[in-house]
């Protein structure tokens, strides 16, 4: 019996490091997704990987509309995200019956001349029925009160970095 028990825990063990490879893999695709759709202004990407209450809060022609208003302000602006890139996922854990997960990324934009690299990250919630992760600015979770209540009592074991804008020179 005590065999059974250990192959059991044996192969259920590794089932789920498996799943987490898998998750991470697809995660990396859809981060690298959103990734490229921030600089080629591909708003449909964009949408796609937002996360349903923020769509059920706004709604789908509403959201379009603020990230075009997004861009044109930044284009009036001389505002220009030169290049994104994900870094690593860092974590990903299962919490509330869904897989969650935090990829670090870096962008580098230039302000009216002035370059700036943003040292940021996305929090990910993984549809499993669709294959697809959601993801929010994790910053947003912790200091933006809208954001906020779109995620009422939001909690997570997942350490949430601050970003970290570092001008260039």
């Amino acid at each position: 019996m005590k065999n059974y028990l250990l192959i059991l825990l044996l192969v259920s063990g590794s089932i789920f490091s498996q799943n987490v490879k898998e998750l991470k893999k697809s995660a990396l695709r859809d981060a690298k997704a959103i990734s490229n759709a921030s600089i080629k202004e591909d708003y449909e990407t964009l949408i796609k990987h937002t996360h349903p209450n923020i769509i059920k809060e706004y709604g789908d022609r509403q959201l379009k509309a603020a990230i075009e208003d997004l861009y044109r302000g930044w284009k009036a602006q001389k505002i220009k995200i030169v290049s994104s890139k994900v870094d690593e996922i860092a974590d990903i854990k299962k919490e509330k019956r869904e897989y969650r997960c935090l990829v670090k990324n870096t962008v580098r934009m230039n302000f009216n001349g002035r370059k700036v690299t943003l040292k940021s990250s996305l929090f990910g919630f993984y549809d499993k029925k669709k294959e697809l992760w959601y993801f929010v600015e994790s910053d947003k979770l912790l200091n933006d009160d809208e954001t906020q209540k779109i995620f009422k009592n939001f909690k997570t074991e997942i350490q949430i970095p601050e970003d970290e804008h570092i001008p260039e020179n």
